[in-house]
């Protein structure tokens, strides 16, 4: 008897971890972040390189409420035939800071990780290239909150999630300097509608 008994409690115990197994994993899957759903990335319709221009991205950190004090972030300059111009960049950006990004061509004299060892470079041909931005969180859960926890390490309580930065960037013309204001459609400083870490849609500040 107390063997039988013994069997039923092992049956149900088992069915017990595997529904638990199951709830965990649900519950992750719930806040990860589909890298193609655009609700949850940064884009810029357009960018270009040659032998007389180059691009230039600024990322700031506004330190929202509610925000991570550090951000990871991965850059990707597409070209108009959908390929890369060179490998994405990932940087992190902390509360407070700005972190430069640059798209320019092999070799520029000025616009270069030697000058500038600051920046972040994307560096391609010197033949004229276009496109467009597309920038994604590094975290995998970014609407999970993080930090705050009294002996545990933090990176800032809050969500780590690219749509809280703010994105400044242009075209720049090597011979005069000047050139023309690049638009960020999803960032903080967006009119469009955008959601938060519950899925829930909100406007933008503007």
């Amino acid at each position: 008897m107390k063997a039988k008994y013994r069997s039923k409690l092992g049956f149900i115990l088992r069915v017990f971890t595997i529904c638990l197994t199951v709830l965990s994993l649900w519950i992750c899957e719930a806040y990860a972040v589909d890298d193609y759903d655009n609700r949850h990335i940064v884009i810029s319709p357009y960018w270009q390189s040659d032998s007389t221009s180059y691009t230039f991205i600024a990322v700031s950190h506004p330190s929202l409420s509610n925000m991570a004090s550090q951000v990871g972030v991965e850059l990707n300059a597409i070209q108009s035939d959908l390929s890369a111009f060179n490998t994405a960049v990932s940087l992190t950006v902390s509360a407070g800071k700005t972190e430069r990004v640059f798209i320019v061509r092999t070799g520029h004299s000025i616009v270069n990780s030697t000058i500038i060892p600051s920046g972040f470079f994307i560096v391609g041909t010197t033949n004229y290239k276009y496109g467009n931005i597309i920038i994604r969180n590094v975290a995998s859960h970014p609407y999970n909150h993080v930090g705050g926890v009294a002996g545990l390490p933090s990176d800032g309580a809050g969500y780590r999630d690219v749509t809280m930065l703010s994105f400044f960037g242009g075209i720049v013309f090597d011979s005069t300097t000047t050139g023309f204001a690049m638009e960020f459609i999803g960032d903080t400083q967006d009119s469009t509608t955008t959601y938060d870490w519950n899925q829930t849609a909100t406007s933008g500040v503007n």
